[in-house]
C-alpha cells in the first residue's frame, strides 16, 4: 500500500476492475486482509470484522492492524474442530484443517492476485517481488524474461 500511496493518482489505481463484475481493486485488497480474520476468527466462534465498504487508501493501510488486534487474542485452545460458514451462497461445515487449506488461505490469494492484477492492469510496475517480497529480478528493458 505504501507504494501504491507513492504513485501519482493512488485513487485511479485502486478504482479499477479487471472486469465489470468484479470487485475493484480497493476491496480485492480489503478482502484479502480480512482473511486473516476469517481464517482464524470462526474457529474461535468470533465475529469477523467487517470489511470497509469502498475502502480508501487511508482504509487499506489502517485495516491490517485492524484485523491484527482482532486476531491477536486468538488461541489454539479456543478453537473448534469444525467451521460452519458461508462461501459466497453456499453454507458449509468444515474441519479445520479443509476449512484453512482449501477455503481461507485459496481466497485470500486469489483476491491478493486479483489486487496485484488490478494495478499492473492499471500500470503499476508490480511483480511477484512485490508480492512475495523474496524474489529478485534484474530490469529487463520491455519488460518480460
Amino acid at each position: 500500500m505504501e507504494r501504491v500511496g507513492r504513485e501519482p493518482d493512488p485513487d485511479r489505481l485502486l478504482a479499477v476492475r479487471l472486469a465489470p463484475d468484479m470487485f475493484d481493486t480497493a476491496f480485492q485488497f480489503a478482502v484479502a486482509i480480512r482473511f486473516a480474520a476469517r481464517a482464524l476468527m470462526p474457529q474461535a466462534g468470533l465475529a469477523v470484522p467487517d470489511a470497509p465498504e469502498a475502502p480508501s487508501l487511508d482504509d487499506l493501510m489502517a485495516f491490517p492492524d485492524e484485523v491484527q488486534e482482532a486476531i491477536d487474542p486468538i488461541r489454539v485452545k479456543d478453537m473448534a474442530a469444525t467451521v460452519t460458514h458461508r462461501a459466497g451462497e453456499a453454507d458449509l461445515e468444515q474441519g479445520v484443517a479443509g476449512y484453512v487449506t482449501c477455503f481461507a488461505l485459496p481466497n485470500m490469494l486469489f483476491h491478493l492476485s486479483m489486487a496485484y492484477a488490478g494495478l499492473r492492469y492499471a500500470g503499476m510496475a508490480v511483480g511477484k517481488a512485490d508480492f512475495d517480497g523474496f524474489h529478485v529480478y534484474r530490469a529487463r528493458p520491455g519488460g518480460g524474461r
